[in-house]
C-alpha cells in the first residue's frame, strides 16, 4: 500500500527544513558540545545534548542518533581526559557510564516514539481521506478502481468489526411492524 504524503505545512516544526537534514543535527550536536564543554566546570549531566539527540532519534534513523549520542559521550569523556590533571575516580567512571546509557536509551526511546507517531498520523489521514462511495449501494471504490461493500473497506482499513441489524423505519418498511417481537425469554425451572 502507497503511503501517503504529506505537505511540509502538515508536520511539526521539528520535522521539516533544516531540522530533519542530518548535516544540521550533526552541526547541532557540535555546537552543543562546544557548548558543554564551557559548562564542564559545572559538573552536570550533559542536559545540553537532549536537544540534539532526541532531534536526531526523531527525524532519522536509530544507528545515527546512537551514533550521536555515542558521540556526544564521548566529547565528554575527552575533554574530562584532556583537562583534568588528576585520574579518573571509580565515581566518575560510574559517572561517564551512566550518562553514556541514559542517552542511548533516551535516543532508542525516542526513536521508537517519532515512529509510532508518524505511522499514527499516516493511519490517520488513510482513514479521514475523502472515500468515493456509490449513492446507490454504498460500495466504496479502492485505489485499483475496485467497488467493495462499504463493510468489507472498513474492515480491511482499520480494527473495526460490523454486526448487522435493522433500524425502526427498514424494520417497518421490510416487515410491516413497528418494532421486532421481543425474543423470547428463557426460563429456569
Amino acid at each position: 500500500m502507497a503511503l501517503p504524503k504529506f505537505n511540509q505545512a502538515e508536520l511539526p516544526v521539528f520535522e521539516r527544513g533544516l531540522w530533519s537534514r542530518a548535516w544540521f543535527i550533526v552541526l547541532l550536536c557540535l555546537v552543543f558540545a562546544g557548548v558543554d564543554w564551557e559548562m564542564m566546570p559545572l559538573k552536570v549531566f550533559p542536559f545540553i545534548f537532549v536537544f540534539p539527540l532526541m532531534l536526531a532519534a526523531w527525524n532519522r534513523s536509530l544507528p545515527f542518533a546512537l551514533i550521536c549520542a555515542v558521540g556526544l559521550s564521548l566529547t565528554r569523556l575527552s575533554h574530562q581526559f584532556a583537562f583534568d590533571e588528576k585520574p579518573y575516580t571509580a565515581d566518575e567512571v560510574a559517572a561517564a557510564l551512566i550518562r553514556f546509557f541514559v542517552l542511548l536509551l533516551l535516543a532508542a526511546l525516542t526513536h521508537i516514539i517519532g515512529k509510532q507517531t508518524r505511522q499514527l498520523r499516516l493511519r490517520v489521514r488513510m482513514l479521514e481521506g475523502i472515500l468515493p462511495i456509490c449513492s446507490h449501494c454504498k460500495s466504496i471504490r479502492d485505489k485499483n478502481n475496485n467497488w467493495v461493500q462499504l463493510e468489507g473497506y472498513i474492515t480491511a482499513h482499520s480494527e473495526a468489526q460490523f454486526s448487522h441489524s435493522l433500524c425502526p423505519k427498514c424494520f417497518k418498511d421490510y416487515y410491516g411492524q413497528e418494532s421486532a417481537p421481543e425474543p423470547a425469554t428463557k426460563i429456569n425451572p
